[in-house]
């Protein structure tokens, strides 16, 4: 019954991981989409398509490893780490089958490291929790060291004589 148990953990856990990764490249491609229509139809200038393509990674990977790291608490480092790692996979897979070779560069690396580096970042702002903030109604500064004394009298300074 232990090993059944366990058996469904683990499929929740990489069901979940791929609905992240899905969501991650959903992301990433619709971003790249939106830069992809700047460079072809406005002056936008062709020396920032690394740039987009850095911001679609960083915002896609963010938003797949958030989902992760939420989805599952208990182990949402190894959750958000490993979204990161399947979705750089992935996307390596889908950019050597578009251009047809398989080359592995610097920039492939750069890659990898934002997509982990994101990763972790992210797994640290999703186990923020939110909390209520309750603030001080009272004044502070100058005006604390007044006190109405009596009416009569006026404002004395708390410290000494004013």
């Amino acid at each position: 019954m232990e090993e059944n148990y366990r058996a469904r953990i683990s499929s929740g856990f990489l069901k979940s991981i791929l609905k992240s990764v899905a969501a991650a490249l959903a992301v990433t491609f619709m971003i790249l989409l939106i830069a992809a229509l700047l460079l072809c139809f406005t002056d936008f200038p062709e020396m920032y398509t690394l740039p987009s393509a850095i911001a679609a990674t960083i915002l896609g990977v963010f938003a797949g490893s958030t989902m992760a790291a939420r989805k599952n608490p208990d182990n949402s480092l190894a959750s958000s780490l490993l979204t990161a790692f399947t979705y750089s996979l992935i996307s390596y897979i889908i950019g050597s089958i578009l251009e047809g070779r398989v080359s592995f560069t610097l920039n492939t690396a750069l890659f990898g490291a934002i997509a982990l580096i994101t990763a972790a970042i992210s797994n640290i702002l999703a186990k923020r929790t939110k909390s209520s903030k309750t603030y001080n109604k009272t004044s502070s500064g100058m005006f604390d060291r007044f006190n109405k004394s009596n009416l009569n009298k006026g404002y004395r300074f708390k410290g000494g004589k004013l």
